[in-house]
């Protein structure tokens, strides 16, 4: 039920602040659209900024799981949830400045995605303090989850780099 209920305060928020700037834009447009446009666009855009949030909180949740249930921690769900969310916030935004300066110290290698895998779990063994979780489920989970992110990253780097297949 806590999922809903945050995917539901993602929606709201983020219906508010599109309507806010689709409202302030249309006043600088002197064709005007109707107050049921900016209602309908503010929706269909909120509708897919919470899917693609919804998706990635998955993402880090389900990996959060796989470790929990790997290694037997038996995390509280609303606990899983809160350090989810900030590994999530984390990922989404601190990281994403981290990846983008190791890809261009390093390039798009193995040794760029280790780099980026190190500075995660140390990311998340800070937030796993600050949630306060016990020490050996803060270790266990905040390197389980970054060793999972790196197999996504370098599977996802191989695919890239793989040749296209003309048809």
């Amino acid at each position: 039920m806590k999922i809903p209920f945050l995917l539901c305060i993602i929606f709201i928020l983020s219906f508010v602040v599109l309507y806010w700037f689709f409202t302030r834009e249309n006043k600088k447009d002197k064709d005007k659209d109707s107050p049921l446009a900016l209602i309908s666009m503010a929706m269909l855009f909120s509708v897919l900024s919470t899917l693609v949030f919804a998706f990635f909180l998955f993402v880090i949740i389900g990996s959060m799981k796989v470790v929990d249930s790997v290694f037997s921690l038996q995390i509280d769900t609303g606990q899983l949830l809160i350090v989810g969310t900030c590994y999530l916030i984390y990922w989404l935004t601190i990281d994403s400045i981290f990846s983008k300066i190791s890809d261009y110290l390093m390039g798009d290698t193995i040794y760029s995605n280790l780099s980026i895998s190190l500075s995660r779990a140390a990311a998340f063994y800070i937030i796993g303090i600050f949630t306060n979780l016990s020490e050996d489920i803060n270790l266990t989970l905040s390197i389980g989850v970054a060793l999972i992110l790196l197999v996504i990253d370098t599977s996802y780097s191989f695919y890239s780099k793989r040749p296209k297949i003309k048809t």
